[in-house]
């Protein structure tokens, strides 16, 4: 006759794997209950890999150890095969080594400062040249002659400065430097015509030897201009002039 224990071993084995809907309240679940049931679980796992192999979950073929593909759907547009294809290697003498292509250092540009825009300068005139003095006795009287000389000059008159002094002489002694001077007592003024100016020409005389554009015969440069190239047109010259050929010989002044 068995021992009361082993009455009660089988109850209190079939709790240990019955649904706790089904175990009575009072009796407590077993602490190793959660370790035989992963036990379980992991041994059943290691059984279906030894049955398959080493292929995966899918269904494998019983020949030949490979993947038999699932068969196709219907309908379903067909899958590029993704199985990488590799490259097939010679032996290593027939493999060409290529030497990278060095690394070009390409330097920077380098940073430009910002031109300023400068405006082009003019160049400077050349200065004038100083006029040309021949009488330089430095009074009014030199600045009209001077002034007169210059356009003679200009127009191939033949005077230059070793006139000066005969000029002054014929003015001094015509009408003592004044440019308003009008003789009213010789023949000429007799005649109705009478000298004026400061070498005393009479109108006929300065209209004839007068420059283009130097017509007022009361000017001291217009009138020293007709004096002059009357004196040079009749008696060729100073040297010819009566008065001063008469200073010469020691008599006095004649007029012209």
């Amino acid at each position: 006759m068995g021992s009361h224990n082993s009455n009660n071993r089988a109850p209190r084995k079939a709790l240990l794997f019955s649904p706790d809907r089904y175990r009575p309240r009072h009796a407590a679940k077993p602490k190793n209950l959660g370790r035989i049931s992963t036990r379980t679980s992991v041994s059943a796992g290691l059984l279906m890999m030894s049955m398959a192999g080493s292929a995966s979950p899918l269904a494998m073929a019983s020949t030949g150890g490979e993947a038999v593909p699932p068969a196709p759907v219907a309908g379903a547009a067909p899958v590029a095969d993704a199985t990488p294809v590799l490259p097939v290697l010679g032996p290593p003498s027939t493999w060409i080594v290529t030497t990278p292509a060095p690394v070009l250092d390409i330097p920077a540009a380098p940073e430009t400062a910002p031109t300023e825009t400068v405006a082009a300068e003019t160049p400077a005139a050349a200065p004038a040249p100083a006029p040309e003095v021949f009488d330089t006795t430095g009074d009014e009287l030199a600045g009209w002659i001077n002034e007169a000389i210059r356009v003679m000059r200009a127009q191939g008159v033949p005077v230059d400065g070793g006139d000066v002094r005969a000029i002054r002489t014929i003015i001094d002694k015509e009408s003592s430097g004044d440019p308003q001077a009008v003789n009213r007592w010789d023949s000429n003024w007799r005649a109705g015509h009478p000298s004026k100016g400061l070498m005393q020409c009479i109108d006929s005389t300065f209209n004839a030897h007068k420059l283009p554009g130097y017509d007022d015969i009361f000017n001291p440069v217009h009138n020293i201009i007709a004096g002059v190239r009357y004196t040079i047109s009749r008696y060729g010259g100073f040297d010819g002039h009566p008065g001063l050929k008469s200073m010469l010989k020691g008599s006095g002044y004649r007029g012209y």
